[in-house]
C-alpha cells in the first residue's frame, strides 16, 4: 500500500525486491529502488495516515520506489506486481522499447553490465530491430556471439582491411605509428610505399599479399641500391624492380630521387616504418581493395592471425568503417564491444570520442558495450544492468535525473534481464527471452 508520495518518490508499506516493477490500483507504475525492514520512529507518521494500521505494530517493511509513469499514485492505493509481456522482446512499462530513438536527442547508447546479465541478448534485439528498419549495421564482435547477423542475411568474418583504401589517419592507426612522437616523416614514407604498392597491384597479379609486401618493403629499404632499369632472373627481385618503377610512377622522378637520398641518411627510420607495416599485415587480414560493404556485417576481432592483437588493428577498423559509413550517408548503427577497455588506451579514447562527436552529424549511431562505466557515458544514453562494482554503479547513477543515490544502490541488485534505461528520465526495461 502507498503511504507517502513526494514528487516522484513513493514509500510503500510492504517488502518488495529492488528492481521489481509495481502497478498501483490507479495504474501508476513504480520501480522499487530500495527496501528497509524493521520498525523505526520515522515510519510512525507514515503508517498512521493509513486507516486501521496504527495499532500495535512491532515490525514493518517499507519499500521506496520511483514513479516511472505519467500517472502519479495517491496515498492509500494498493499495489501489485506488474505483469510483463511474455512475447520475446525488450519492454518498458509503456510497451516495446525503441532504443534507436532518443527522447533526449542523444543518438548514441552505452550498454553496461556485469557478465551474464543479458547485455548481448539486449544488443542482439537492437541489431535485429535496426536491420529490419533498413539501417546499415556493423558489429565489432569481441567474443563471437553475434550469429544473429547471418540469420538476418548479413556477413560475419575476421577484420579485412583494404590497404589501398586507407586514409593517412587509418594507416597511422593500423601500423601503430599514431603512438610515435612526431610520426609525420614516417607517415610520408608509408604513404609513398602504399601508393606504389597499390599501383603495382593494378599492373601485375599479386597472389600472396604478405609475401609481396615483404619483398617490396625490402626494396623500399634499399632504394639507393636498386636500378629501375635492371632486369633480374629471380621472381622476387623482379618484383622489387617493378615496385621501384611503381614508386617512380606514383611519386614522380624528382621525389623518387629525393627518397633514394633520404634512405641513405634515414635508413633506421625507414626500416622501422616498414617493420610497423609488416607487423600490421601479420596481425590483420589485409586485402588490396575492398569490395562493397555488406548492409549487415559482424567483424570478429578475435579471428586474427595474431592472437596477441592490440587495439591498433581495432582502431584502424573502427576509423575505416566509420569513414565509409559517413561517406555513404545512410542511417547506420555501429556496435563496439569492450568499449570501456578499448578507451583505457589514450589513443583509442581519442578515436572513440571523435566518433561520438562527429558520427551523430551523419545519422551514425554508436552502441558501446562494456562491463564497466567509462567517461564516454556522459555523451550517451545509458542502459545499465546489474553492476557489481559499487564505484561503477555510482558513476552511472550520478547521471540519473532522479534519486541517484538510490539508483546506485539498486544497480548491484538487479536480476538477469533487468535493466535501467537513463535517457531524459529513468525507466525500467526488461529483456524477455
Amino acid at each position: 500500500m502507498v503511504i507517502r508520495v513526494i514528487n516522484r518518490v513513493v514509500h510503500i508499506l510492504g517488502d518488495f525486491r529492488p528492481g521489481s516493477l509495481l502497478e498501483t490500483s490507479s495504474g501508476a507504475k513504480l520501480l522499487v529502488v530500495s527496501r528497509r525492514k524493521g520498525f523505526h520512529e520515522k515510519f510512525i507518521e507514515l503508517i498512521s495516515v493509513v486507516k486501521d494500521l496504527n495499532e500495535s505494530i512491532e515490525t514493518v517493511s517499507i519499500s521506496k520506489a520511483l514513479v516511472v509513469s505519467e500517472k502519479t499514485p495517491e496515498p492509500g492505493e494498493t499495489v501489485r506486481p506488474y505483469n510483463w509481456p511474455q512475447t520475446p522482446g525488450v519492454y518498458s512499462p509503456e510497451g516495446e522499447v525503441d532504443l534507436l530513438h532518443a527522447k533526449s536527442g542523444i543518438p548514441h547508447l552505452a550498454v553496461i553490465g556485469s557478465t551474464g546479465v543479458g547485455k548481448t541478448t539486449l544488443v542482439k534485439y537492437i541489431v535485429s530491430d535496426a536491420a529490419k528498419r533498413g539501417f546499415r549495421v556493423v558489429v565489432l564482435d569481441a567474443h563471437g556471439e553475434y550469429g544473429v547477423v547471418q540469420k538476418l542475411g548479413g556477413v560475419a568474418g575476421p577484420p579485412r582491411i583494404a590497404i589501398c583504401e586507407l586514409s593517412d589517419q587509418e594507416l597511422l592507426s593500423l601500423t601503430g605509428l599514431i603512438r610515435v612522437q612526431s610520426p609525420i616523416r614516417m607517415m610520408r614514407y608509408i604513404r609513398y610505399f602504399v601508393d606504389a604498392f597499390c599501383d603495382l597491384a593494378k599492373r601485375i597479379n599479386i597472389g600472396d599479399i604478405y609475401k609481396a609486401l615483404h619483398s617490396c618493403t625490402e626494396a623500399m629499404m634499399m632504394l639507393d641500391k636498386l636500378n629501375p632499369n635492371q632486369k633480374m632472373l629471380d621472381e622476387q627481385d623482379n618484383l622489387k624492380i617493378e615496385f621501384v618503377n611503381s614508386l617512380i610512377n606514383t611519386a614522380g622522378k624528382v621525389t623518387f630521387n629525393a627518397l633514394r637520398e633520404i634512405v641513405k641518411r634515414d635508413e633506421e627510420r625507414v626500416a622501422a616504418t616498414m617493420m610497423y607495416l609488416l607487423w600490421a599485415a601479420d596481425a590483420a587480414q589485409l586485402q588490396l581493395f575492398n569490395s562493397e560493404m555488406p548492409k549487415i556485417m559482424a567483424i570478429n576481432l578475435f579471428e586474427t592471425k595474431n592472437v596477441f592483437i592490440t587495439s591498433d588493428v581495432t582502431l584502424a577498423v573502427i576509423s575505416f568503417i566509420l569513414r565509409k559509413l559517413i561517406e555513404m550517408r545512410e542511417p547506420s548503427v555501429v556496435v563496439i564491444e569492450e568499449a570501456a577497455r578499448l578507451t583505457e588506451d589514450e589513443t583509442a579514447k581519442r578515436v572513440i570520442y571523435l566518433a561520438l562527436a562527429q558520427a551523430r552529424k551523419f545519422d551514425v549511431k554508436l552502441v558501446l558495450v562494456s562491463q564497466k562505466a567509462a567517461e564516454y557515458v556522459q555523451n550517451t544514453r545509458i542502459v545499465a544492468g546489474r553492476i557489481q562494482n559499487v564505484e561503477y554503479a555510482k558513476q552511472i547513477a550520478a547521471l540519473a535525473p532522479h534519486m541517484p543515490g538510490e539508483i546506485a544502490r539498486l544497480l548491484p541488485q538487479l536480476s538477469v534481464g533487468e535493466f535501467v534505461y537513463i535517457d531524459r528520465d529513468v525507466m525500467p526495461i526488461r529483456v524477455i527471452l
